[in-house]
This record gives C-alpha cells, structure tokens and sequence, in this order.
C-alpha cells in the first residue's frame, strides 16, 4: 500500500490545495473493499489510470462504473466506493473555487455528488495524461505529469477574487464563522457573496459552513478511533451530541454509529483529511 499527499509546485498553489497518490493491492481471493465517502468541502480531478471503481450514489439509488478521469464538483451526501484489487488512484485537490478557475464553468451547474467524465471539460488530452501515469512506476514522475498539465492551464484560469483568498479560513475554522464577517473579509454584500459563492463553490456560504463542520468531525472519528461522539460535537461546536446526530441523518442518512461500523469493518480506512 501507498498513500502519500504532496504540496504542489509554487506556481500552481493559488488553484490548487494538494495532490495525492493511493495505491492499494489486494489479494484477488479478498472481497472487493467497499468505503463511504463523506460529503466534504474539496473539489477534485482524478485520475484512475488502470482500473476505476464503482461509485454508489446512496441519494438517488444508482451504482455507476466511474470514467478513467473525473472531475468532482459540490460533494454534498455521503457515497460509496467499491474498489478494484488493484487500486491506483492520483487526485488533484483544488482550493475551494480552483475548480471553477480551472474550468470557467459556474459550479451550480455541476451534478451535486455525482462526477463528470473529465474528457468533457478538460479536452482529450486526459486520455494522454492515463496513459503517461501507467507506464511510469516512479511516483515523482506521476507527480511531474500531472503537474505539466496543470501548469500549462495557468494562464487561461479565471481571475481572483478577493472571496478566494477568504475561503480557506472557512475550513481553517472548521465551519465556525460569521457570514457577515465573511462578506466583510471578501468586500462584498451579503448578497453578493451569495452570488459569487453559488458561480465558484456551488452552494450557499452558511451551507458550505454547516458541510465543512460536518467533514471535520467525519475526519475526526476517522483519524481517532477511539474518541467519543461527545468529544467530537464539543470540539466541532455542535450545541451537543443530538445537534451532531442530526447532522449525520441529514448528510449520511444513518446514524454515526453506523459510519463507525463501517469503519470498524473496512480493512483500511481513507484518512480523508480537510486542506486549506
């Protein structure tokens, strides 16, 4: 197993948070592994140069076999992954509006939760890019290809905004923040954050906090088993541990013990993690 999250070069850090390498090999006589993946304030593009997974979208009931390279937009309801025995993934993690940058297209006009076959909007020279990633075993060179392909994007990405240099602070304090003092920090009106929130992220600020609190206390009982739910609504904010449950029923539609027995019965956990 490898899984490793590298900071990217200087000159692509404005757009983007984060690349990570998963590769994971398992016994062909082992059961396909399932995770849930929780809802979370990251906007992504992967790549799966040689077997991709399925991807159950527990909202509208579907399983679908995900494209070789997607792109991830508002992530907003918990899905399930089933993975491969060979399981090789690259993901390129944006700043919260880097996808919108990137891409130019409003972000609430992306599918909520589901993907999109990045051929569509980033050209066919994805297909190349899987190629290149399958026939190097050196993770810098991976690295080195997907940043290529990135850097030749940064002069065409759509200009900042002071909202882009604010948004960071939302995850940086786990939700909990004042959307007035947001709009303030931002030099904009209320509603004109509304705005400039719905075209770069997706959805609505307060929703967005509410999302980014919710991951945060996801990745806590992830990354520390043994910490209680109390712990985690007290270190979260929630006014107490039925605030967190509701939560939970709202994003997942279970309860948390039953994301902590799905932890307990995964033979490795993802360790997602909140990048700001």
């Amino acid at each position: 197993m490898f899984h490793k999250v590298y900071k990217p070069t200087i000159a692509l850090r404005e757009f983007v948070n984060n690349i990570m390498i998963f590769r994971l090999e398992l016994d062909n006589n082992q059961p396909r592994p399932v995770f849930s993946f929780p809802p979370m304030p990251e906007q992504c593009l992967y790549f799966y140069p040689f077997d991709s997974p399925e991807s159950e979208y527990l909202t509208s009931n579907k399983i679908v076999k995900l494209n070789k390279s997607i792109v991830v937009g508002p992530q907003v309801n918990r899905i399930k992954l089933k993975m491969n025995h060979n399981n090789f993934t690259i993901k390129v993690g944006f700043q919260p509006s880097g996808l919108y940058r990137l891409l130019g297209i409003p972000m609430n006009e992306l599918p909520i939760d589901e993907s999109l076959d990045s051929c569509f909007v980033l050209g066919n020279e994805i297909k190349f890019i899987n190629e290149q990633l399958s026939e190097t075993q050196s993770y810098d060179k991976m690295i080195e290809i997907v940043e290529a392909f990135l850097l030749k994007k940064l002069q065409k990405l759509r200009p900042k905004l002071p909202l882009d240099n604010v948004l960071p602070s939302i995850i940086a304090k786990g939700g909990l923040i004042n959307i007035d003092d947001l709009a303030s920090q931002a030099c904009v009106s209320t509603r004109q954050l509304e705005r400039q929130f719905q075209q770069r992220v997706g959805i609505q600020p307060k929703f967005y906090a509410r999302l980014t609190r919710f991951a945060k206390a996801w990745v806590m009982k992830e990354n520390i088993a043994d910490i209680k739910w109390t712990a985690i609504a007290h270190e979260c904010g929630y006014f107490d541990q039925m605030h967190l449950i509701r939560d939970f029923k709202s994003f997942c539609g279970v309860a948390p013990s039953i994301i902590e027995d799905e932890f307990k019965a995964t033979p490795y956990l993802l360790r997602n993690r909140l990048y700001y």
